[in-house]
């Protein structure tokens, strides 16, 4: 007589590993957040690009030399440099309808108030601020 085979054992069932979709979900949220400090400093700039902007723009002097403003961003690497070298300073890259220059004024290290400023024009040519200018740009100081 014939006997039939046994069943075959049934199969271990597999444990599922947990630690790789751990690891994918800390890969994930570390991207996310190097996206949002990247997004806020992005946008942050460009507020104060903005800002810089308008306010070097409301300069009589300005308007003179460059015509009508179309960007006035801030030179952050000219900034860190005159830091290091003890200097405070607030440094303005101008492009306008005439040309591109810059804009550089002094403040004061304990209180941040602008003592003077120069402006080089499209020319080349570094013009001292006269005084009634320099209130103009004290009057806009945030």
């Amino acid at each position: 007589m014939n006997t039939p085979f046994p069943p075959p054992p049934a199969a271990p069932e597999k444990k599922r590993k947990l630690w790789p979709w751990f690891l994918g979900g800390c890969l994930t949220l570390i991207v996310l957040g190097g996206l949002a400090v990247a997004a806020m400093f992005y946008f942050g700039a460009k507020a104060v690009s903005a800002g810089g902007k308008e306010i070097v723009a409301q300069v009589p002097a300005v308007q003179e030399h460059f015509g009508a403003v179309t960007d006035a961003g801030m030179d952050f690497g000219a900034m860190m440099e005159a830091s290091q070298a003890g200097r405070s300073v607030m440094i303005f890259n101008i492009t306008g309808e005439k040309g591109e220059g810059r804009l550089v004024i002094e403040t004061d290290q304990a209180t941040q108030a602008f003592k003077s400023a120069t402006l080089t024009l499209p020319s080349g040519e570094t013009l001292e601020v006269d005084a009634a200018t320099m209130k103009q740009l004290q009057a806009l100081q945030p």
